[in-house]
């Protein structure tokens, strides 16, 4: 089993060859890896012709994707490190490089995104020179800090300037009450600027009469300038506009990109990053990877219920459940995102759920009432690297209230267990009979998020 270690120093210098990207998520730079590494959890593996980058964040694991020239054989070695574990096989910061990775060994693959850790790339030249009508305000804020300390002095600084550079960091951390996130934070500009002899840091300063009043930190990743480090005395007016400035014009010469990070979802930080006009947002993309299983599901019989196979006849039934905007809110998938020009008709469901089930990445299933009446489905799908699956149900409006969920989905979950090591489940906190039903048919719950719950059952 592969073996994770905490990054050290002395790491860095190994790391750096297989850290070639063509991403300017700020994540991928080095100096982002190692200054957040404590609070990420963040842990290394080399293999043969590879390195291996774990987090631990959400309650698991988050990988990058293998980084070096045998990314099949690092997906591989990841595959049976999670198989062992139990976990779900997530990868974190996923560019469109990774995608057309990861989607070439794995049939299923389900995206997240969260707008509070989206990059904010701005282009190197607005910053520099703050041209044009939009960047009004920025540039007579900057006009008016040279005009007020004329004998400022803007300059890098080197490890002999560590000692004041820190001295400037804890007078700033004094400066206002601090969020336990921002305390962390001042730990971890003290930890990558630790390794400047080991980082191709790039670094800036402003002086006013001999003082240190600012910092800027940074490197560069492709054709992209990442800001590590961005802080100043507010109390000097208009010096956060001329250190972004002058650092951009400075290291931003010949790049096309600065990427001023994330605002972790400050509503301070996100109002001054929108200010300084982004081109673009990043998204730093989280991919659950699922594998494919090939299952034969037996038909499962309840006192009132069948659980069987879909049949053409189904489907017109199936497609007016499938589109039901109100029993669907807490379904989690939205039926549109598959359908690009078709029209969501009984034949493109037919379609959907027979090339799903060719490809063994889920296994819907009709419930009907002894008489033949349709009463919803049911779903395998999700398959883990483990071997699991998770289990989800819906039934019609006309079926609600009668039981009929918590009978089936007991019963569906008892046969799948025959065949797989475990189940999965999840449901929205708004949807208490949905939680209600899950824990009827024997999960327990194992965590929660801001939105779901989430359950195991095992045999």
């Amino acid at each position: 089993m592969l073996e994770f270690r905490k990054i050290d120093k002395k790491d860095l210098a190994a790391m750096r060859p297989y850290l070639g990207t063509s991403s300017r998520i700020c994540t991928k730079a080095i100096g982002v890896m190692y200054m957040w590494s404590g609070y990420f959890g963040t842990e290394i593996a080399f293999y043969d012709g590879g390195l291996l980058v774990k987090d631990t964040l959400f309650g698991g694991d988050l990988f990058m994707t293998p980084r070096g020239k045998n990314a099949v054989e690092g997906l591989r070695l990841l595959e049976e490190y999670e198989r062992q574990k139990g976990g779900d096989l997530v990868f974190n910061s996923v560019d469109d490089e990774d995608l057309a990775l990861l989607s070439s060994r794995y049939p299923a693959i389900e995206l997240k995104s969260y707008r509070d850790y989206s990059d904010y790339l701005y282009l190197a030249s607005d910053l520099a020179e703050y041209k044009g009508k939009k960047y009004h305000g920025q540039k007579n804020h900057k006009n008016r800090f040279l005009k007020e300390y004329p004998g400022y002095e803007f300059l890098p600084f080197g490890k002999e300037d560590l000692p004041e550079v820190y001295a400037f960091l804890e007078q700033h951390k004094a400066l206002a009450p601090r969020s336990k996130e921002e305390l962390i934070e001042y730990d971890c500009c003290v930890r990558l600027l630790d390794a400047m002899d080991e980082l191709d840091l790039l670094t800036a300063m402003i002086r006013v009469e001999g003082k240190i009043i600012g910092i800027s930190v940074g490197e560069v990743l492709n054709d992209t300038l990442i800001i590590h480090i961005e802080k100043a005395f507010p109390s000097y007016s208009g010096v956060y506009p001329t250190i972004c400035s002058l650092f951009a014009e400075r290291y931003g010469k010949g790049l096309t990109y600065v990427n001023r990070e994330d605002d972790a979802g400050d509503e301070g930080l996100r109002t001054s990053k929108m200010q300084y006009k982004p081109v673009m947002l990043l998204e730093k993309r989280m991919a659950v990877c699922h594998l494919s299983k090939r299952l034969c599901l037996p038909t499962v019989f309840t006192e009132r219920l069948v659980v069987d196979a879909f049949a053409g006849s189904d489907m017109a039934d199936y497609a007016a459940l499938a589109t039901d905007e109100g029993r669907n809110r807490f379904w989690g998938y939205d039926y549109k995102l598959d359908l690009g020009g078709d029209k969501p008709d009984a034949a493109h469901f037919e379609k959907v759920l027979t090339e799903d089930e060719a490809r063994g990445v889920c296994y819907c299933r009709k419930i009907m009432d002894k008489s033949g009446a349709f009463v919803g489905e049911a779903v395998l799908y999700n398959f883990r690297v483990d071997g699991s699956a998770e289990l989800g149900l819906r039934v019609t409006e006309k079926m609600t209230n009668k039981g009929y969920g918590r009978e089936a989905y007991k019963a569906v979950a008892d046969a799948a267990l025959e065949l797989l090591p475990r189940l999965h489940a999840r449901c929205f906190k708004q949807n208490e009979p949905s939680r209600k039903m899950i824990l009827a048919a024997g999960f327990k719950q194992v965590r929660e998020d801001d939105e779901m719950y989430y359950f195991v059952r095992e045999e």
